[in-house]
C-alpha cells in the first residue's frame, strides 16, 4: 500500500534535506569553519543531480512505499544498499565525468556524511512507524499451525510494522458473504491491511467480495508472502504447485553465469591456499585409515555426484542407520569438524561444477528417496546446484542428522524453497558472509 501523500512528501522532502545538510556539513568538516552561502551556493548546483538521482534510486529501493510487513533488518538493507548504489553513482559522475568540483575531498566527505546522515534519519522515521500508535492495523484472515504462528509473532514482535486487531477463521464461516462482512467490519474499526490465504477454499470464493474493498483503500497482503517476510522461509502447508511454478525464478543466464564465473574464481583460488592444509590434515587422518571419502549424493536435477571429504569418523557408514549408531568421531575428525577443515576437499566439487559456495546442502540419495515420498515440493531443491553452505544451514540450527527425519527436514526444506525463490549476487554474498562469520567463530558441525 502506497504512502498517503502528505507521507510520501515528508519523506521526499526531509530525504532532500538531510542530502543539501549533508553537504553543508562536508564543506564544515572540509574547512573547519561554517561554509558561507555563495560558497555553499557554487557547490550546490553540481551536487544537485546527485541529490535528484539519490531521490530516484530510494524510490526504485521502495523506501517510499508504505512498509507494512517490513522488520528493521529489511529496511536496514534497503537502506544500505540504496546508499552502496548512490555512493557508486555519485563516483562515477563526478570523477568519470570530471564534473567541477574541486577539490574531490568533498565528494568523499560528503558521501559519508550523507550515508550517516540518510541513515539516521531513515531509523528514526521507522522507529516512529513502529510504535503502538502508529502501527499499522491489520485482520488476519486464514487457518493452521503457520497462521497461529504468524499470528503469535505479529502480537509479541515490535519489529513489524504492523498489528492485528482481528483474526477471522474462514472454518467458523458459513458463507463468503458472511466472511467478507467480518472483514469489512474489522475495516471500519479501522484496519488498513488485510493478511489473507488466497489458497483457502472459504477465501477464494470470497475473492470476488473482497476485492471491492480495494476502493476503499486498503492493502491485501497474500499470506505466504507475509510469513516469509517475518520468518525468511515459506509456509508449506500453505503453497501448492501453482504457487511454485508462479514464484519459482525463471533460468537467468546473467545471474547463472556470474555465479558460476565466482564459484570456479573463487574455488581454484581457496584450493591454492588451502592445499597445503588439505594434505596436512589428510597426513594426519591416513595414520588410522583412508584419508579422502567419496560420499555420493544427489545434486542438480537430481543427478548423483561424489563428494569429497576428509574422514572424520571410525569408517563410511553411507548413511547406514545400524553402522552410523556404532560409528563414532574421531579425535583428530572433531577439530577437522568444528574447524570445517574437512569439507575443504569440497572445493573440487565447485571446480568440477558439481556443486557451488551457495545453495541447498546435498542430501544422501537412499534419504532423498524417502524425503521425496514423505515431503511434497522436496524435489524443487534438485532444480538448482547444491552447495557449502546455503540459507537452511544459516537459519535452521536444528538440522537433521543421521538417519530419516521427516519433521526437521520439513523445516529445512521450508528455508530452501525460500532460497531458491529469492536467489540473487545479494543474498548469495549475505550468506558467503555470515558462513565465513560462523567458520572464524569454529561454530561445529
Amino acid at each position: 500500500m502506497a504512502f498517503t501523500r502528505r507521507e510520501a512528501a515528508i519523506l521526499v522532502v526531509g530525504d532532500f534535506l538531510i542530502l543539501c545538510a549533508s553537504l553543508w556539513a562536508a564543506l564544515t568538516i572540509r574547512n573547519l569553519a561554517l561554509p558561507s552561502a555563495r560558497y555553499f551556493e557554487t557547490l550546490f548546483g553540481p551536487f544537485l543531480p546527485i541529490f535528484l538521482l539519490s531521490l530516484v534510486v530510494f524510490y526504485i529501493a521502495g523506501l517510499y512505499e508504505k512498509q507494512t510487513t517490513l522488520t528493521r533488518r529489511v529496511m536496514g538493507e534497503r537502506v544500505a544498499w540504496s546508499q552502496f548504489a548512490n555512493v557508486i553513482l555519485a563516483a562515477l559522475l563526478f570523477f568519470v565525468l570530471q564534473l567541477s568540483v574541486t577539490p574531490k575531498t568533498i565528494l568523499a566527505i560528503y558521501l559519508v556524511v550523507s550515508v550517516i546522515f540518510i541513515s539516521v534519519w531513515r531509523f528514526y522515521r521507522m522507529q516512529r512507524e513502529r510504535s503502538i500508535e502508529m502501527r499499522t492495523c491489520a485482520v488476519l484472515i486464514g487457518r493452521g499451525e503457520a497462521v497461529e504462528e504468524a499470528y503469535r509473532e505479529a502480537a509479541d514482535n515490535s519489529r513489524l510494522l504492523i498489528r492485528f486487531t482481528e483474526r477471522v477463521d474462514p472454518a467458523k464461516m458459513r458463507t463468503s458473504e458472511e466472511l467478507a462482512a467480518s472483514v469489512r467490519s474489522a475495516i471500519q474499526a479501522g484496519a488498513r491491511v488485510v493478511v489473507l490465504d488466497t489458497r483457502d477454499e472459504v477465501v477464494e470464493r470470497a475473492l470476488p467480495i473482497l476485492y471491492e474493498l480495494l476502493l476503499e483503500d486498503v492493502a491485501f497482503i497474500e499470506f505466504s508472502e507475509f510469513y516469509e517476510s517475518i520468518f525468511d522461509r515459506v509456509p508449506l502447508d500453505h503453497i501448492d504447485y501453482a504457487w511454485l511454478l508462479g514464484t519459482m525464478p525463471e533460468r537467468h543466464a546473467l545471474y547463472d553465469a556470474a555465479k558460476r564465473t565466482v564459484d570456479l574464481i573463487g574455488a581454484l583460488a581457496a584450493l591454492s591456499i588451502a592445499s597445503p592444509v588439505i594434505l596436512g590434515a589428510a597426513a594426519l587422518v591416513r595414520a588410522t585409515g583412508p584419508a579422502f571419502l567419496r560420499n555420493e549424493r544427489i545434486g542438480k536435477g537430481g543427478r548423483p555426484f561424489h563428494l569429497y571429504k576428509l574422514r572424520t569418523m571410525l569408517y563410511d557408514d553411507r548413511g547406514n542407520p545400524e553402522l552410523h549408531a556404532k560409528n563414532r568421531i574421531t579425535r583428530i575428525g572433531t577439530f577437522l569438524r568444528r574447524s570445517r577443515i574437512d569439507e575443504l576437499p569440497q572445493l573440487w566439487n565447485i571446480v568440477k561444477g558439481d556443486a557451488s559456495f551457495i545453495g541447498p546442502r546435498p542430501e544422501l540419495p537412499a534419504l532423498a528417496v524417502q524425503y521425496e515420498a514423505a515431503i511434497p515440493y522436496y524435489q524443487a531443491r534438485h532444480s538448482i546446484s547444491p552447495g557449502l553452505s546455503g540459507w537452511a544451514q544459516l537459519r535452521e540450527r536444528d538440522a537433521p542428522k543421521g538417519g530419516v527425519d521427516i519433521e526437521r527436514t520439513r523445516k529445512k526444506l521450508s528455508y530452501d524453497l525460500y532460497y531458491l525463490k529469492h536467489r540473487s549476487l545479494g543474498l548469495d554474498l549475505a550468506i558467503m558472509l555470515k558462513t565465513l562469520r560462523a567458520l572464524a567463530s569454529f561454530s561445529g558441525k
